[in-house]
C-alpha cells in the first residue's frame, strides 16, 4: 500500500469526519467534491502547513511524496468560518500563518495545531471563540429537510454559507452516492437508476465532470 488512511466520525455537531493519511510512497491522486470544506494540517519534510480549503466543485490533482502526511477536519454543510463564509473560499486554498511547531494563527486568534485525536476539542474551541458559524437553513436542507421558504431565499443562504447553490450540492451528493455504490460493485445501470440519473450516459458525464473518472474506472479501482 502506498498510503495508510484512517477515517473516523465525530461527536461534534460541526464536523462531518476526521481523516489522517500517511504516504509510504510517492502518490498522485484526485481530491473530489464531497460537499464539505476542510481544515488541513500537512506534514512534509519535517515542516507543517495549515491550509483552509474551501468547498471544491471540480477534481483537484494532488501530489504527495513518501513520508508526507496530512490531517483533514471536514466540516458539515452549513458550517462556515464566521469571518470567511463559503462564498469567499469556494475552490480556493488559504494558508494560515504558522507561529511555532505547535501553534498557528487564524483570523487573529492563536490556536494549537490539531491532531487526529483532539480534533473535536479543537473544533469546540473554535466554536467557543465564535470563529465558527452555522446556517441552520442550509444544514437542514443538506439533510433533505427543506422548510417552507422561497427558492431564492434558500439559494442566497447556500451561496453565502457554502459558495454553491442547492442544486450544485445535490449534484455533488448524488455523485458521491454513485461512487459509493460503484465501488461496492453495483452495476452502473443499476446505480444510475438508484441515485436518480436519467440514464447511464448522464451518470457517466456527471461523474467525469465531478470526480474525474468514469463508472468503469471507479469500479476498476
Amino acid at each position: 500500500m502506498s498510503a495508510r488512511r484512517q477515517v473516523r466520525s465525530s461527536d461534534s455537531p460541526f464536523v462531518e469526519r476526521v481523516t489522517r493519511v500517511t504516504y509510504d510512497a510517492a502518490v498522485r491522486e484526485l481530491s473530489t467534491p464531497d460537499g464539505t470544506w476542510d481544515l488541513v494540517v500537512i506534514e512534509r519534510e519535517g515542516r507543517r502547513l495549515v491550509l483552509q480549503t474551501g468547498l471544491i466543485t471540480r477534481p483537484v490533482e494532488l501530489e504527495n511524496d513518501a513520508g508526507d502526511a496530512y490531517l483533514a477536519i471536514s466540516f458539515k454543510p452549513g458550517v462556515f468560518l464566521a469571518k470567511q463564509p463559503g462564498v469567499s473560499t469556494v475552490d480556493r486554498g488559504i494558508v494560515q500563518p504558522i507561529l511555532s511547531p505547535r501553534a498557528f494563527s487564524m483570523h487573529g486568534e492563536t490556536l494549537e495545531i490539531p491532531t487526529f485525536d483532539n480534533a473535536d476539542d479543537f473544533v469546540a474551541r473554535l466554536a467557543r471563540r465564535d470563529l465558527l458559524a452555522r446556517d441552520e437553513l442550509v444544514a437542514d436542507a443538506a439533510r433533505g429537510d427543506v422548510r417552507a421558504i422561497g427558492t431564492r431565499t434558500l439559494q442566497r443562504h447556500f451561496v453565502h454559507a457554502l459558495g454553491i447553490t442547492p442544486k450544485q450540492l445535490a449534484q455533488i451528493q448524488r455523485a458521491c452516492r454513485a461512487v459509493e455504490l460503484l465501488e461496492r460493485g453495483v452495476a452502473p445501470a443499476a446505480v444510475a437508476i438508484e441515485v436518480g440519473y436519467s440514464d447511464q450516459p448522464h451518470m457517466t458525464r456527471a461523474l467525469k465532470a465531478l470526480v474525474g473518472r468514469t463508472p468503469g474506472q471507479i469500479r476498476g479501482g
